[in-house]
């Protein structure tokens, strides 16, 4: 699967939490590409729309200002989505999937019931939900990382890999994520030069795959269980 991530930021260079985002790509910049919308000067529809053509997945990654994406990602969409290429013939992004990684200044709790902001983030970003759905694509539960500069090093460290994931796991249940790690761990092991660290990280992935496999197995046992329960 190829990933491409649009990124819409008026500041890129002094965004602590978008370059942290880019570091955190890099590693798989044969799956995913970064597109800058800041570094385009005139948009080019023809090689904007082939870009969407050449990828299964869809992100759209900006900062929430005044409950909305910068203006260039507004642009980007009014140029670039055209009725022609959107919706006549063939509809090209139909089957492909669609996400939203968005970054915020106020902790998580006021998007809620009774939270500060009166609303929540799916509320907020419904317009790409109804993109998506206008386009035929899948629509995925948006990514939100807020006040990234207060968050320990071990938070970024989680958030990096729930990133990684997002842009590159294909499906998102329990089996897809206990192979996407194992998946991580077998490259580390091939890219490692110590023989040591290799045995290590085969280890890990091995202990993983039967732990994976184990917990596979109770989670039908339970919902065997719970049918059961339920013809009962």
């Amino acid at each position: 699967m190829k990933t491409l991530v649009i990124v819409s930021h008026p500041e890129m260079a002094n965004s602590l939490v978008q370059n942290f985002l880019k570091a955190s790509a890099t590693p798989f910049q044969d799956e995913v590409t970064w597109h800058d919308l800041a570094t385009i000067q005139q948009l080019d529809i023809a090689a904007e729309q082939a870009l969407l053509r050449n990828h299964e997945r869809i992100i759209f990654q900006f900062p929430l200002y005044w409950y909305a994406a910068p203006a260039s990602l507004k642009t980007w969409l009014d140029t670039v989505l055209t009725g022609e290429f959107a919706f006549s013939g063939r509809m090209p992004l139909q089957g492909k999937s669609l996400g939203v990684v968005v970054s915020t200044g106020i902790a998580g709790k006021h998007f809620q019931a009774g939270g500060s902001e009166q609303a929540t983030l799916s509320e907020i970003l419904r317009p790409y939900e109804l993109v998506a759905r206008k386009l035929g694509m899948t629509y995925l539960p948006p990514l939100a990382i807020h006040q990234f500069s207060y968050l320990t090093e071990t938070a970024r460290q989680l958030w990096l890999v729930d990133y990684q994931r997002y842009l590159t796991q294909t499906t998102f249940n329990f089996e897809q994520k206990v192979a996407w790690f194992e998946q991580q761990l077998r490259h580390r092991q091939s890219a490692a030069t110590d023989s040591e660290q290799q045995q290590q990280l085969a280890l890990l992935a091995d202990q993983l795959t039967e732990q994976g496999e184990l917990l596979t197995d109770l989670g039908w046992q339970v919902q065997l269980i719970r049918q059961e329960e339920g013809e009962g």
